[in-house]
């Protein structure tokens, strides 16, 4: 029963990341202008994170298949993809001045990961429960935070790893790269 409430939450989730922002929709979206050098030294080098992040979260999922894998090495791979995050974020909200508070907001879940429930996780992260009302270009980039620390409370909750578990992280892991280069095109270029 319980994998059949996580897959309703699951499906409009995927519906959403799968669903590209089309040209004229990115055309629309407002954007604080590069003005200056510094400007774009920083979303270079905030290319060159997502990009690691991409490949981190890759890696992530290839590691899922290796059977002496452990729950330490993991929760290190998500903590990594959190950080990387982070930064992606910090150009975001610099970009994308109306997505300021609902990323700010986002970013408060580090303060629960040891507490939150997977369930809570769900409804208030991935679903929006707790945070503001944003426009769609702030999803995307909201996901590059939640989905690691999705990872990091399934690890929490099963730290042997079962088949279900590396599964679903996988699952979580593969639908924040489908948000990657929507990401990209909201913030980098």
């Amino acid at each position: 029963m319980k994998l059949i409430s996580f897959c309703i939450f699951l499906i409009p989730v995927i519906v959403l990341a799968s669903t590209p922002i089309t040209k004229e929709q990115l055309n629309n979206i407002s954007k604080t202008n590069i003005t200056n050098d510094e400007q774009r030294e920083q979303l270079s080098k905030t290319a060159g994170l997502l990009s690691e992040y991409e490949i981190k979260a890759r890696k992530l999922v290839s590691s899922l298949s290796k059977v002496d894998l452990n729950s330490e090495k993991v929760i290190s791979d998500a903590e990594a993809l959190l950080i990387l995050s982070t930064s992606v974020i910090d150009s975001a909200r610099f970009r994308l001045p109306q997505c300021e508070v609902y990323l700010k907001k986002t970013m408060e879940l580090k303060d629960y990961l040891s507490t939150i429930s997977h369930e809570t996780l769900e409804k208030d992260y991935h679903h929006d429960g707790a945070l503001p009302k944003a426009p769609v270009e702030c999803y995307h980039t909201k996901d590059l935070y939640v989905h690691p620390a999705t990872v990091m409370v399934l690890v929490r909750d099963d730290p042997d790893l079962l088949e279900v578990t590396r599964d679903t992280i996988a699952d979580e892991i593969n639908e924040v790269l489908a948000h990657t280069e929507i990401v990209r095109e909201l913030v980098i270029y």
